[in-house]
């Protein structure tokens, strides 16, 4: 005769369920706010960029104008540039930022200061964000390239700029030149 099995049915959550559940949830909701973070900084440098874009015709008008790149900052009167949202400010210089020998008449380089201390501590050091660099081509047109400052030192990496400065992100030769800006 076989005897009746009286087992205890387990009605609770283990030891090991109470600790590995929490952790997971942990897990996911730390992974979801990364996303969440990331998709903010994203979303605050395509706004910069878009504004920096909106410079663009100012800089061709004057190279069709005078036949040369603008020399100052007061030749494009960018005083008159609003800085919106990270964007503290704009810096114009004729040539190529850490290019000394740069053709200075066709090539200008614009450099867009940023305030990322709202991301947190580690980009609160962050100053530069990004250059938009006009090159004159043989043919009077202008080719822009979008890219990180890899020249100042406190300026932002070039693996958090966006979709709309990506040429710099794809740079397989390393010298911080992005290709052709793309205009929608």
């Amino acid at each position: 005769m076989k005897k009746p099995q009286s087992g205890n049915l387990q009605s609770g959550l283990t030891t090991a369920e109470m600790v590995v559940y929490p952790m997971v949830v942990t897990v996911l909701v730390g992974v979801a706010f990364g996303f969440y973070h990331n998709s903010r900084i994203d979303g605050a440098l395509s706004a910069a960029v878009d504004l920096g874009l909106e410079q663009q015709p100012i800089i061709e008008e004057y190279f069709n104008t005078y036949g040369e790149m603008p020399q100052s900052e007061s030749d494009i009167n960018l005083s008159a540039f609003n800085a919106e949202g990270i964007i503290t400010g704009v810096n114009y210089r004729a040539g190529e930022l850490g290019v000394p020998a740069a053709d200075k008449l066709r090539i200008g380089t614009l450099r867009f200061l940023v305030d990322m201390t709202e991301f947190g501590a580690r980009f609160e050091d962050i100053e530069s964000g990004f250059l938009l660099i006009a090159r004159a081509q043989d043919d009077g047109s202008i080719k822009w390239d979008c890219a990180a400052d890899v020249v100042t030192v406190d300026g932002l990496g070039k693996r958090y700029l966006p979709d709309n400065c990506s040429a710099t992100k794809d740079d397989e030769d390393g010298d911080g030149k992005g290709d052709e800006l793309e205009e929608e």
